[in-house]
């Protein structure tokens, strides 16, 4: 905190209450501003003064300044007696109070742990002005990541190398990306969304609320309109709440290829969107589908929200429809992956063994994480209360149960802290955004007064939440999976900087978790007779096709429309998982030439307004109907599934022991299998936990990490690469030079033949002739079209099957050592060089007499 900031919190103290809030103002300046503006009318309590204050006071002190704060005695601001209950040093001086904030941490005792709680609570209350913010290592943006984004760097390799896959991607393909948090998941789906609807067509991003789907739009217009400044009026999510206009131009625009990007549930997927994706998807219009937090798919499919797994029907079928060579590309994305969740999300939206992986996988940085385990509720609800209290600000405090989540903010109400708000499964859409609006103060239409530092919730909560300066998460509870535990955690520091992890647990969590650790998945005998039920009543379309009704129900069971749809639904999922069934929406009835136009409206209303409760499936495995073979091969996945969950709760156990460090936990449990039998690892990081705190502090000091992650970098993808559009030229060799014989001839043909060949769908450019400015000319001209810039080397010494257009300049003499060893590995390369080049085994003698060669202009003529 500034000198400014620490005066202007001394004058809105003693202005007050004649303070307005100030959108601003900054940090937790900000929040003591609006806190105090709702003082008089009770939307904030003495103790949301104190706790703020506090904050403010502990960041002064941590920058090495000194000096008290003074503060009136004022009715209607915090007592002397307030100002210590709520943790500061307190002098009375007559009308006044000069305030030192004291430092806590939630650990016991006075030894090395409790020195190392202390500064790494410090460092969380820092914030940005902390020396342990997440610095990555940054590298030079390839053209078209600058001519989407307007971004001169990616943000780590991983980034890099994640956006070269998308981009490069054919049609039908998919791809799984495990990026870290703050890595910038978001401009990597977005750059190859909107590069691919440079030309035409739509990329659908499925996203897991409708909160979040605003939230994405919001994002999004932050991003496109650096290029674009009109990003800012148009609609990108589509919701319930839209007007009905508004729903029914997007639906147009999208079957038509004219909305670029579309972002929505995935309830709005089968529902709403529904035709609208399927006709893009049947004229060639769908070019990608993007699966944000995919680890969803998985996590939350198997029980509550089954159209998770319900979007693989459409999306089979948007490959089946496509026109040849336009199938949708997907790609599925998440901070975390588990082998479980892998598994499903091949399984589901695969592209059989063609499914490939970009694995930058690194644990969070930025927690320091705090375990205490109490004897009884009442011990635990008070060292909470504390933790509240004195943790910085913002805050989650999480719960398992809602009517946890609620008691905890009457008991934080009642205490004297006012602003909270309570987000969990009952809270509807418009409840959600209120709480996040209030919370981070800050709508679609810009920043708005703060009203809430703590949201006190369940699972339901958090998800995808782009607070990004969230500095404690506090669990009330003890989660039943180590993944929603790491998750929730991660709601923290997501601007890089330190933030808190505190779990306090009593004797009952235990056997909550173990409760809703226990995923309600239908025994083999019910689910043989759903099916049966479903199958035996079921129309049969052609060869192994059959069309369901969704809403069967089996003999003697009592009636229930939607759960029993969901029970089906979930059922039907899980054998498509098997390979017993593929799974499709109802095929839309076809026009008969001579049909009259209204009775065919008609007809399609019918067919759409009964869509939903039918679903086509397709025999796969010839033994689906035996009775035995059934059991056996749904017994296997429920086993997995079930096994799997109790897998996540044990090592939730485990972290709770404090007998390792939590990033062996942690790391160990988001490694997954390799395609060929190797291990996909995450890096390991802590930046302090009870294990680790027991040494002191790590052994660099405040500004080090015990455990510091090793920065991924990983291969991108090598998709098939394209036929090389001067094949003709060089049948017998995988190499071919083009040559120019003075200045005047390189600057004439260069560029032409540049973008003729990025044109021709190569993207690969290396050499000390691809200057910036060469190779966003490049871009400009082959708009459409991925450039990729070899800045570092390591596109032509990768061994990459893709063609490397080589481009040297006027004063070069001899070939890079690298690009000689490509040329002579046979690695298909285009040489753009001058004649007097050697060849690097023939001094003297020029490289193009040696090897297949052509005088640039004439290249220029020979492009098919």
């Amino acid at each position: 905190m500034s000198e400014d900031a620490w005066v202007s919190a001394q004058r809105l103290l003693h202005e007050w209450p004649e303070v307005k809030p100030d959108v601003l103002a900054k940090g937790v300046l900000r929040r003591l501003g609006d806190a105090l503006a709702g003082l008089q009318d009770g939307a904030s309590g003495w103790l949301d003064i104190v706790s703020l204050t506090r904050q403010l006071l502990l960041h002064h002190h941590a920058l090495g300044r000194t000096g008290q704060l003074s503060v009136p005695l004022r009715e209607g601001l915090p007592t002397a007696d307030q100002w210590r209950q709520g943790g500061c040093n307190v002098l009375v001086d007559g009308s006044r109070v000069l305030l030192r904030g004291m430092e806590w941490a939630p650990v016991e005792g006075d030894g090395p742990a409790h020195a190392a709680g202390l500064a790494q609570v410090r460092e969380a209350v820092l914030g940005k002005d902390s020396t342990l913010r997440r610095a990555l290592e940054a590298s030079p943006a390839d053209p078209f990541w600058k001519d989407i984004l307007g971004y001169d760097r990616y943000l780590s390799k991983g980034q890099r190398q994640a956006a070269r896959s998308v981009a490069l991607m054919p049609p039908g393909e998919t791809l799984l990306i495990c990026l870290p948090t703050g890595h910038g998941k978001t401009p990597v789906a977005l750059a190859g969304a909107m590069l691919a609807g440079r030309n035409s067509g739509v990329s659908l991003m499925v996203v897991p609320t409708v909160v979040l789907a605003i939230d994405m739009e919001r994002r999004v217009r932050e991003l496109l309109s650096r290029r674009d400044p009109g990003a800012v009026h148009k609609r990108y999510a589509y919701f319930g709440e839209l007007n009905e206009a508004d729903k029914e131009q997007m639906r147009s625009d999208i079957a038509a290829g004219r909305q670029a990007l579309v972002i929505a549930s995935p309830e709005a997927v089968v529902a709403g969107l529904s035709k609208a994706l399927r006709d893009a998807a049947q004229d060639g219009h769908l070019n990608y589908v993007i699966l944000d937090e995919a680890h969803l798919v998985e996590q939350w499919g198997n029980e509550f929200r089954s159209e998770f797994q319900s979007l693989a029907a459409p999306h089979r079928a948007w490959r089946e429809i496509a026109l040849k060579g336009r199938a949708p590309r997907t790609v599925a994305m998440s901070a975390t992956l588990t082998e479980q969740q892998v598994t499903t999300l091949r399984d589901l939206f695969g592209s059989g063994e063609h499914t490939k992986v970009v694995w930058a996988s690194e644990l969070r940085s930025e927690p320091a994480y705090f375990l205490n385990a109490f004897d009884s509720e009442e011990e635990r609800s008070a060292a909470v209360l504390e933790a509240v209290v004195r943790l910085p600000k913002p805050m989650v405090l999480y719960t398992t149960q809602k009517k946890h989540a609620t008691e905890w903010a009457e008991t934080l109400r009642a205490a004297g802290m006012h602003r909270v708000a309570v987000v969990h499964g009952d809270v509807n859409d418009a409840g959600r955004r209120r709480a996040l609006e209030g919370w981070s103060g800050r709508t679609s239409h810009g920043a708005v007064a703060t009203e809430y530092d703590v949201v006190v919730g369940t699972s339901a909560f958090g998800l995808g939440v782009d607070l990004d300066d969230v500095r404690s998460v506090v669990h009330a509870c003890v989660p039943e999976t180590v993944d929603r535990y790491y998750q929730e955690v991660g709601r923290g520091g997501r601007d890089g900087s330190p933030s808190i992890a505190y779990l306090a647990s009593a004797p009952g969590d235990h056997g909550t978790a173990q409760s809703l650790n226990s995923q309600k998945i239908l025994m083999a005998d019910t689910a043989w007779g759903r099916w049966r039920a479903m199958f035996t009543k079921g129309q049969h379309l052609h060869a192994n096709r059959y069309l369901l009704d969704l809403t069967l129900r089996p003999p003697r069971m009592p009636v229930g429309y939607a759960t029993h749809k969901d029970w089906n639904v979930r059922l039907l999922n899980l054998m498509d998982r098997m390979g017993m069934i593929k799974i499709f929406p109802p095929t839309p009835p076809v026009r008969q030439s001579e049909e009259d136009p209204s009775d065919w409206q008609k007809q399609m209303t019918a067919f759409y307004e009964t869509a939903r409760d039918r679903i086509e499936i397709e025999l796969v495995e010839g033994q689906t109907n035996d009775e035995a073979y059934f059991h056996d091969a749904y017994n296997r996945i429920r086993s997995g599934i079930k096994e799997a969950q109790q897998n996540s709760l044990q090592r939730m156990l485990n972290v709770l022991r404090n007998e390792r460090c939590i990033a062996d936990t942690l790391a160990e449990y988001y490694s997954i299998t390799g395609a060929n039998g190797g291990r996909h690892y995450t890096m390991a990081a802590c930046r302090g936990c009870p294990h680790c705190r027991r040494q002191g502090l790590a052994p660099g000091g405040v500004a080090s990490l015990y455990r510091k992650p090793l920065s991924p970098d990983p291969a991108a993808v090598e998709w098939p690469p394209p036929a090389s559009p001067l094949a003709h030229l060089h049948p017998q060799t995988s190499h071919f030079s083009m040559y120019w014989q003075s200045p005047a001839e390189r600057k004439d043909n260069v560029l032409p033949v540049l973008v003729k060949l990025a044109r021709s769908g190569l993207s690969h450019f290396a050499g000390p002739g691809v200057r910036d400015e060469v190779a966003q000319q490049i871009q400009q001209q082959a708009p459409g079209h991925p450039v990729l810039v070899d800045h570092d080397g390591g596109l032509v010494g990768s061994g990459s099957t893709s063609t490397i257009v080589w481009v040297a300049d006027d004063a070069a003499r001899h070939l890079d050592e690298d690009l000689q060893y490509r040329v002579e590995d046979g690695e298909p390369v285009y040489l753009l060089l001058p004649r007097q080049i050697e060849d690097p085994t023939r001094p003297g003698v020029p490289f193009v007499m040696t090897h297949p060669s052509l005088n640039i202009q004439q290249v220029r003529s020979e492009f098919r």
